[in-house]
């Protein structure tokens, strides 16, 4: 509850502090618990001219009502057990401790055709079938109904009526995409206060954030999108908890240590000899972004529908790859002996390898281990 912003509906029906001193805090940069607690009551009182005995009162109202309960560990295993969305990949599942965990920020990053939207329609039909509700937000306009039925059962079987547990949304910009979000966000508070949380999603799919961004050309605007999109989307996996799954794209990067431009005849010879290995496929929207995730997915192209599924970044496991196959009723995993990771594939000239490689590890935040 820490994230909760003084602005929003919630705390504002509170009426812990007036709303002049919230527009000065909001004028100060000063959002949340965690901007508030920068301060101490003496730089508080200094900073808004308020008696030592005033800015003591505000900050422990605000702490004491606001802050996050301590809890020993065993209480927070049991109360964790029960919060993963299993997949239909026994081995992704049982490196994750039974699934994908509710309360977290999770990244499936891949290059198009992949199988992200496919991934994401597969765990959308897993909460259907556990009778429990989800938000799918299409940005890319790939969403299928057709194909979300068919992961749930055959079309012969009488289960349309799990799609109503399925809210879908369409966005085309960024503005778009974080009124859709502030809207959820207001409805999972109404529930939340009328004691209904039981009856929330449990899943939120943003599919994908890089598609709205590239309608914001200026970067500043991008920059300060992708921060706003992230404090929502931390917010409502914690406070609601939500698994919030986001797909990402990738992107084509020239190495550091390439030469770039071509003063002298020699040096571009030597340029050019192994150009096939000049470029490097990295996941967009830089690296604060890859910090604010926490589990980073990867899946890597590998046929019609073959893929390697690359788990790099998690607190729970350390990263490992997991093949699989796409079929007509959702993921399959491939039972193998050998480990894909430590295979190396000849790279074809002027090419530029589909597979993420395990040597760029800065794309997945750290070392695959066989």
């Amino acid at each position: 509850m820490s994230f909760i912003s003084f602005t929003s509906p919630y705390f504002t029906s509170l009426n812990l502090i007036d709303n002049h001193l919230l527009e000065r805090f909001e004028r100060a940069g000063i959002k949340n618990l965690i901007d508030l607690s920068a301060y101490t009551s003496l730089e508080l009182s200094f900073k808004f001219r308020l008696s030592i005995f005033n800015a003591e009162e505000i900050l422990e109202k605000l702490f004491s009502i606001l802050s996050i309960q301590s809890k020993n560990v065993y209480d927070m295993l049991i109360e964790t057990s029960s919060l993963y969305i299993p997949t239909t990949l026994p081995t992704l599942n049982h490196y994750l401790n039974g699934g994908l965990r509710r309360g977290l920020l999770i990244e499936l990053c891949g290059s198009w055709g992949s199988g992200k939207t496919q991934f994401c329609l597969h765990l959308t039909a897993q909460c259907c079938l556990m009778g429990l509700r989800s938000i799918y937000i299409d940005t890319e306009h790939t969403f299928s109904s057709d194909r979300l039925l068919n992961m749930i059962s055959d079309f012969n079987s009488k289960q349309e009526h799990l799609l109503e547990l399925v809210r879908t949304e369409t966005i085309f910009d960024s503005d778009s995409l974080m009124n859709i979000l502030t809207q959820i966000e207001n409805e999972l508070e109404d529930e939340f206060k009328n004691n209904t949380i039981d009856q929330c999603p449990i899943l939120l799919i943003i599919d994908s954030i890089a598609a709205p961004l590239r309608m914001s050309t200026i970067g500043y605007n991008r920059d300060n999108t992708l921060l706003l999109f992230t404090d929502c989307a931390k917010r409502l996996a914690t406070r609601y908890n939500l698994l919030v799954l986001v797909t990402n794209q990738v992107t084509t990067k020239r190495r550091s240590n390439v030469l770039t431009e071509k003063s002298d005849e020699h040096l571009s010879l030597t340029t050019n000899k192994n150009i096939g290995n000049d470029f490097y496929m990295s996941v967009a929207l830089g690296k604060a972004w890859s910090y604010s995730v926490n589990i980073r997915l990867a899946i890597s192209y590998q046929g019609d529908t073959r893929r390697q599924l690359i788990v790099g970044k998690s607190i729970e496991s350390p990263g490992y790859t997991i093949p699989f196959r796409i079929l007509t009723n959702g993921l399959e995993e491939i039972e193998e002996n050998r480990n894909i990771n430590t295979e190396k594939k000849p790279l074809k000239k002027n090419l530029i390898p589909q597979l993420i490689q395990a040597d760029e590890m800065h794309l997945i935040g750290k070392q695959l281990r066989p």
